[in-house]
């Protein structure tokens, strides 16, 4: 009788140790942040061996982007699975605002703000990659909405960051904008975006 073929079982068990290195990783860095955690503590969490962290991700800093763009998809993914098929402009916009900023506002966000930041003046690479699969894929979803090209995606700019920046500046500072003060925000900047596009 032939025996069945080791090689998915070991790439089952090599998908599944990826997920756990990144996982491990993903809690070291948001707690402690990248200078301070080591590839020996994510191995020690994550278990196998410095060599697969260093086959599977090249060094640290290529473990940090994963994590980065691990994140990014986790805070984004209720933004890309929405259906606004049918909604109005303003609607929509007010509902994609809201749904970004529960997101970007939540602690585990803000953490992840502040691991990036901190290596944004050493790790420049990073902080692109960040900018890429961050504010670049939330302003895409909101340029797809309001018809694609240029203006709707100049327009997706404005709009995120008049909802985005002063809030999440404001939390990275440890004293975030309450709730409806956030609602209040994508209101008004769902009007002006809305105007602008009936204009």
């Amino acid at each position: 009788m032939t025996e069945t073929p080791r090689t998915p079982r070991l790439n089952i068990r090599g998908a599944a140790r990826h997920e756990q290195i990144i996982e491990a990783a993903t809690e070291a860095f948001l707690g402690r942040g990248f200078d301070a955690t080591s590839v020996d503590e994510i191995v020690r969490a994550a278990g196998g061996s410095k060599t697969n962290v260093y086959r599977q991700f090249g060094d640290k800093e290529g473990l940090f982007a994963a994590v980065v763009r691990r994140l990014a998809a986790e805070f984004l993914s209720p933004l890309e699975v929405l259906d606004l098929g049918g909604v109005g402009t303003r609607a929509g916009l007010v509902i994609l605002g809201r749904t970004l900023m529960r997101q970007l506002i939540q602690p585990r966000h803000i953490a992840f703000q502040r691991m990036v930041l901190a290596v944004s003046d050493r790790l420049p690479a990073q902080m692109a990659e960040w900018y890429r699969v961050g504010p670049e894929t939330s302003q895409s979803v909101i340029t797809a909405f309001l018809g694609g090209g240029a203006e709707a995606a100049q327009s997706a700019m404005l709009f995120h960051d008049m909802i985005v920046t002063d809030a999440v500046n404001r939390a990275l500072m440890g004293t975030p904008p309450p709730w409806d003060e956030i609602e209040a925000r994508i209101d008004a900047a769902a009007t002006l975006i809305a105007t602008r596009h009936r204009a």
